[in-house]
């Protein structure tokens, strides 16, 4: 079964070229996922993303956790 987990993961990779487009999916995707999906999603994105956006992962989970 694909979860809206592995949805978003698709989209972002493909959105991944682009810093904006990128960080806006991501904060589209706490619109739909549960609570425990964003902590995987997070994870993800560190592991995958980490390096290359660390700055939009920083800034979007702030955002959430304030």
């Amino acid at each position: 079964m694909f979860t809206m987990l592995e949805h978003q993961k698709k989209v972002l990779e493909q959105l991944s070229y682009d810093k904006v487009l990128f960080r806006k999916e991501i904060l589209k995707s706490f619109r739909w996922l549960k609570s425990y999906e964003i902590i995987m999603l997070h994870n993800w994105l560190k592991d995958n993303y980490g390096q290359k956006y660390p700055d939009v992962i920083q800034d979007v989970f702030e955002f959430i956790a304030a």
